[in-house]
């Protein structure tokens, strides 16, 4: 009886997280990303906004409400890595740089930080792809991964295309060295997802 309680006991020790350096932090990105979140939710859904706003202009609204306090974040904190926030918490940060388009110098600076965290296993080296080809788009260079995308078409015969590519030939192993699928399965999945979201549907029941 005894050997079955410590057995439990240390499965539940394990599943525990790790405690993070700054939960406070970790709590606030949360609050931030579930705002940042919320009107593209609504928009896939296809729901209108209940006070009747336009929800891409609220998106904005957030996306430029919300910088100026990540920025206050990493002069104080540094970057908000996996040790500093827990996992969670640190895509959360990593999703709202990655929408603070209008601030292209931010977005830069935060993917330096960023760098040398990725080699400590502190930050998801997936995260790290998508703001090098963000930074790339938004600074006028050539993408590295082909995370970002152009659309072709409309409607049910709307595709993905990658757009405009450093070294074209070798971004799949680009992409494999941070655990990406190939290119050619992310464009079908991107396609797909697209399509879906853009479908009729059906009254809400």
């Amino acid at each position: 009886m005894l050997i079955a309680m410590v057995g439990r006991t240390d499965a539940t020790a394990q599943r525990t997280p790790p405690a993070v350096l700054f939960p406070q932090l970790s709590k606030t990105l949360d609050s931030l990303a579930y705002v940042d979140q919320w009107p593209m939710q609504r928009m896939f859904q296809q729901q209108p906004d209940s006070a009747g706003r336009n929800l891409e202009e609220v998106e904005k609204e957030n996306y430029a409400r919300h910088q100026p306090i990540l920025e206050k974040i990493v002069r104080q904190y540094g970057y908000p890595g996996f040790r500093q926030v827990g996992e969670q918490s640190a895509t959360n940060f990593w999703l709202l740089v990655q929408h603070a388009d209008a601030y292209p110098n931010f977005q830069r600076q935060v993917l330096r930080l960023m760098k040398p965290e990725v080699k400590r296993k502190n930050a998801n080296p997936v995260n790290y792809a998508y703001l090098t080809d963000r930074v790339a788009l938004n600074t006028g260079h050539l993408g590295e991964y082909g995370t970002q995308v152009l659309y072709e078409g409309a409607g049910p015969t709307i595709r993905a295309v990658a757009r405009p590519l450093r070294k074209p030939a070798r971004v799949n192993k680009r992409r494999a060295a941070v655990g990406l699928e190939p290119l050619e399965t992310y464009l079908e999945n991107t396609t797909n997802m697209t399509r879906e979201m853009n479908a009729p549907k059906g009254p809400v029941k």
